[in-house]
C-alpha cells in the first residue's frame, strides 16, 4: 500500500557559495604571486654585491651609496606591496582583484628590472 499523503522531501539547501573554477585560479594565481614576492624580497637585494669590485675612483652608477640604497630597497618595498595586492585580489572576487592580481607581478618584474640595471650599470 502506497501513502500518498505521505509529506515529500524538503528541498536541500546550500547556503555555502560554491567554489568556482575561477575562483579556484585566482587563488591559485595569488599564491604564485606571493611566492614571487617572496622571492623578489629574499634575492633581490643581493644584487647590491655587483658592488663587490667597486674601487674609489670607479664611476659606475652601483658604486655611488644612493644606488645602492635603491637597489637594495626597492625589491623589497615592491615585493611587500605586491603581497598585499595579492592578497587583496584573492579576496575580491570584483574588476579590483582582478585588477590587483595583474598589478602585483607586473611591479615585481619592474622592481627586477630597475635593480639589474641599475646592478649593471
Amino acid at each position: 500500500m502506497i501513502n500518498d499523503q505521505a509529506p515529500s522531501a524538503l528541498p536541500v539547501r546550500d547556503e555555502a557559495p560554491s567554489v568556482t573554477g575561477s575562483d579556484v585560479g585566482r587563488i591559485f594565481a595569488g599564491l604564485l604571486v606571493l611566492a614571487f614576492a617572496g622571492v623578489t624580497g629574499l634575492f633581490a637585494p643581493l644584487l647590491v654585491m655587483a658592488s663587490d669590485g667597486c674601487s674609489e675612483g670607479d664611476a659606475r652608477m652601483i658604486c655611488s651609496a644612493g644606488t645602492q640604497q635603491i637597489v637594495g630597497g626597492l625589491p623589497v618595498g615592491a615585493a611587500f606591496v605586491a603581497a598585499l595586492l595579492a592578497v587583496v585580489g584573492m579576496a575580491n572576487r570584483n574588476a579590483v582583484g582582478i585588477g590587483s592580481l595583474l598589478a602585483a607581478p607586473c611591479l615585481l618584474v619592474l622592481s627586477w628590472v630597475v635593480s639589474l640595471a641599475l646592478a649593471g650599470a
